[in-house]
Parts: C-alpha cells; sequence; structure tokens
C-alpha cells in the first residue's frame, strides 16, 4: 500500500456539499478548536468553518486548544454520524457532518503565518495549474504530428 502526500487543502473546501477530496489524502491547517479524547474526536476551525478531525491512529498526544495545528490524513464520507457540534461556535460558522479527516499525522505549527501559508498554497496551484495547461498544449502540438 502506498501512502500519498498530503494536498495542501483549506478546511473551507472540506466543508462544501459535494466534497471533491473525500478518498483523498489532503493536509489542512487551522485552529484547534475541540478535542475529545474519549471520542478520539477534534475540531479544527479557519475563520468560519469547522472541520471534523478523527485522531485514532494518532496514539497519545497532548492537544492545546487555541493552538495551529496541521493535519495530514484521508478525508472520508461519514454515514450516520453522532457527533455533536461544539455549542460555542458562531452563528455563521459553516461544518460539514459528512465528512471527517482521518489524520495519520498531527503536528503543531503555531509559529506559521497562516495568511502567508495561504498565499503560498494559492501561488503553488496557480503555477501547478499553469504546468498542466503546457503539459496538455504539448501533448495536442505532438498529436497533430502525427
Amino acid at each position: 500500500m502506498d501512502i500519498e502526500a498530503g494536498k495542501p487543502v483549506f478546511v473551507e473546501e472540506l466543508v462544501q456539499p459535494r466534497n471533491q477530496h473525500v478518498g483523498r489524502t489532503v493536509r489542512v491547517t487551522g485552529t484547534l478548536h475541540s478535542y475529545s479524547p474519549t471520542t478520539d474526536r477534534a475540531s479544527l476551525v479557519d475563520g468560519q468553518y469547522l472541520v471534523l478531525i478523527d485522531t485514532q491512529l494518532l496514539g497519545v498526544m497532548q492537544y492545546h486548544l487555541g493552538q495551529t495545528y496541521q493535519f495530514i490524513g484521508v478525508v472520508a464520507s461519514v454515514e450516520d454520524m453522532q457527533e455533536a457540534v461544539p455549542d460555542d461556535l458562531f452563528d455563521d460558522t459553516r461544518y460539514s457532518l459528512a465528512t471527517v479527516l482521518r489524520a495519520r499525522v498531527a503536528r503543531e505549527v503555531d509559529a506559521l503565518d497562516v495568511a502567508v501559508y495561504k498565499k503560498s498554497v494559492a501561488a503553488l496551484r496557480r503555477f501547478l495549474d499553469g504546468a498542466d495547461a503546457a503539459r496538455s498544449t504539448d501533448d495536442d502540438t505532438v498529436n497533430r504530428r502525427f
């Protein structure tokens, strides 16, 4: 079994109704909002968005609420999830109880400048999109020659 690298995504993208990341390995960064060692569940927030994290595979770890964390794992669709949403969220918080990140790696990244990180991820995506477009253009040119 090959383990994939985590594609950087934002919490906002994981709570969309039609989540295209289900079944994929992702890396998500946000502020730890809650953690329950009895259920092995954490919630990660970024602005007004919240995603649930399954921490079962991580083992014993000391979590600090309010600190910035990065989790890498596989996004899973959850059926019949009996998860309670934290009741101290703002009214405009957006979340999805149908999706959970099954984390296999967690790290505290409190010194990370999240605004700069988001800009670098956006720049990486633009670069990769441009590289993919150039590659498909090159393939079309080769196909026309033959």
